[in-house]
């Protein structure tokens, strides 16, 4: 199996052929058939989108030249998907979307997997809350909701998810009292904070960049460490003065206990892929992500920073499976 890069090719596609030169290994046993990319929910969600994406591009740049075919194993929020990969360990022809659920499915339910038992393979971006009021309203910073002296109501998506654990990291960061109410979906937490059923929410940028855009929400804070692209006027809660750092992640992970070889080619073809300008413009920009790419080791080293935060959320919660 040899890379496009060992044909040669049209003046226009020169810079493909560069990224794919950098790629390991044109006489190694791997890959021996093409690559599944393996997604733990229905065509049209997230995982569905980003790996049809990244498909569509890798071949597009010509970054490599094998066959890559999109699955679809949706069930037990992730679940399914967990034991689909776990079926093919060693075998690095397998390449999973791994989200938030790839953490949390496995602490909420006892599925017998858990994120140790994959091989990272890259962080591509993050999905970062921002918190959110009408335009309306009487928050005008963090300061406002920590001297509010009552109950705040916040919307977000369902319990236990990021837009939870956010809520509960920013009570203790403000030593306020919120009431998370969990909707399903962000055009329902829209909704509610539009009509004012909710003091505040907590949602994801792509979902209301068009509300801010058109002044009917403003912003008051995100969860990155630093300022984003995206929102560059918008600060941050550490900028604040409050310790609060969390994000959905989106990134792909391999089975269990694959070659060297495998990880090599994998990690090296997702690095060439999200240094391309279609994948800023096509993916992030598109769907308002942060961009945020980890190569394999920081990415092993942040699924297990981000499993402990889980963990003692759910935790305090009462949503830790046993």
């Amino acid at each position: 199996m040899k890379f496009t890069s060992n044909i040669i090719k049209a003046a226009a596609v020169a810079s493909a052929v560069t990224v794919a030169s950098a790629l390991p290994g044109t006489a190694q046993d791997f890959p021996s058939r093409g690559i599944e990319f393996v997604a733990g929910y229905g065509p049209g969600g997230g995982h569905d989108t980003m790996l049809r994406m990244m498909a569509k591009i890798i071949q597009e740049e010509k970054i490599v030249d094998i066959k890559i075919n999109v699955v679809n194993k949706p069930g037990g929020s992730g679940a399914t998907s967990l034991g689909y990969l776990n079926s093919h360990k060693g075998d690095g022809h397998y390449l999973m979307a791994a989200t938030s659920s790839f953490i949390t499915t496995p602490l909420a339910t006892d599925v017998g997997l858990n994120y140790t038992d994959f091989t990272p393979i890259a962080r591509l971006g993050i999905d970062p809350p921002l918190l959110v009021v009408p335009a309306n309203s009487p928050i005008q910073s963090l300061d406002d909701i920590k001297s509010s002296g009552r109950l705040l109501n916040v919307a977000g998506g369902g319990r236990g998810q990021i837009e939870h654990i956010a809520t509960v990291l920013i009570s203790d960061a403000l030593g306020a009292e919120l009431n998370f109410i969990p909707f399903q979906g962000d055009g329902e937490v829209a909704s509610a904070l539009l009509s004012n059923q909710v003091d505040f929410a907590m949602i994801n940028p792509g979902a209301i960049k068009e509300f801010l855009e058109s002044g009917r929400m403003r912003a008051i804070a995100i969860t990155t460490e630093e300022r984003t692209g995206m929102f560059p006027d918008l600060p941050t809660f550490t900028e604040q003065g409050y310790d609060v750092v969390v994000s959905v992640f989106r990134g792909v992970v391999a089975a269990g206990d694959i070659s060297d070889d495998a990880k090599a080619y994998l990690s090296d073809m997702v690095k060439a892929l999200q240094e391309t300008e279609a994948w800023k413009t096509q993916y992030l920009d598109a769907n308002g992500i942060v961009p945020g790419y980890l190569g394999p080791d920081e990415f092993g080293a942040y699924l297990e920073e981000t499993n402990t935060l889980y963990k003692e959320t759910l935790e305090r919660l009462g949503l830790l499976g046993g």
